[in-house]
């Protein structure tokens, strides 16, 4: 009697199992000294084991303080596999926690760190305005008439950027308007440089003939690059372009080279 006591009274203090977890591996899941992008989603993983389980907490620091946390109740579970999508605001190296606890309040974890960097393209995304400048000429041969060519400085042409980020790590996408003419144009960023892919306008010059003035469209070629600096979107590059000037009695041609510079503000808007 005395025996079966003894074994009751050892089953009756049979130690509880601690609580396991472990980071779930495997292609798509986070890992230790991952690089990740400011803001874009990863996919992360734990394993947990147990008895009854029933809590597992993901948090995110940085240099021991808390930048986010996340909780999921489990229904006194033996076994959990857990996997939830995270992102991540703060740069630098961060430290991502998963916690489990069972029933008893006993508790486990696992940690392991990331480095989260500003995707290249962020830091162009926004609204520019302001005025691009051009300086260089035109020249214009007309029927009858001598051909002439004509030079201009600083010449301001208003320019909007919304720009967004493209596809690709180091891509990006705006709509220019420039003087109230509206397109689209992609480029690539390096650094603190975006490189516009080449793109086509149309544009209109006022070409006084000297008995008259006429409108000739002319269709041209930009080739531009922008750098930022504090906020503001350098530009400079080249534009090319021709067209014809056929009036009335007039015919002719009329040809364009000019090199662009100027400033583009990021507003708010």
């Amino acid at each position: 009697m005395a025996c079966c006591i003894g074994l009751m009274l050892l089953a009756g203090c049979k130690k509880k199992v601690a609580p396991t977890i472990t980071l779930t591996q495997g292609e798509g899941y986070l890992t230790e000294n991952a690089q990740v992008y400011a803001n874009e989603s990863y996919t992360v993983g734990f394993m947990a084991t147990g008895e009854k389980l029933v809590e597992l907490e993901t948090k995110i620091t940085k240099d021991g303080v808390l930048v986010s946390r996340s909780v999921v109740s489990i229904d006194a579970q033996p076994t959990y596999s857990y996997s939830s999508s995270i992102s991540f605001d703060v740069t630098g190296t961060l430290t991502v926690t998963g916690i489990v606890k069972d029933a008893d309040g006993q508790t486990a974890l696992t940690s392991f760190n990331v480095i989260c960097e500003e995707k290249p393209n962020a830091r162009f995304v926004g609204n520019y305005e302001g005025n691009a400048l051009a300086t260089g000429f035109y020249e214009a041969e007309v029927s009858g008439m001598e051909p002439i060519q004509q030079e201009f400085t600083d010449r301001e042409v208003p320019v909007i950027l919304d720009v967004v980020a493209g596809e690709g790590l180091y891509d990006v996408v705006a709509t220019c308007t420039i003087d109230e003419r509206t397109m689209t144009v992609t480029g690539t960023v390096e650094g603190n440089t975006v490189t516009f892919e080449t793109f086509n306008d149309v544009i209109t010059f006022d070409y006084d003939l000297g008995i008259m003035v006429i409108h000739p469209e002319i269709n041209v070629t930009y080739t531009i690059v922008g750098t930022l600096v504090d906020g503001k979107l350098n530009l400079e590059g080249n534009c090319t372009g021709n067209g014809d000037m056929n009036y009335g009695f007039f015919s002719g041609t009329i040809n364009l080279e000019a090199v662009v510079g100027g400033s583009l503000n990021k507003t708010t808007r």
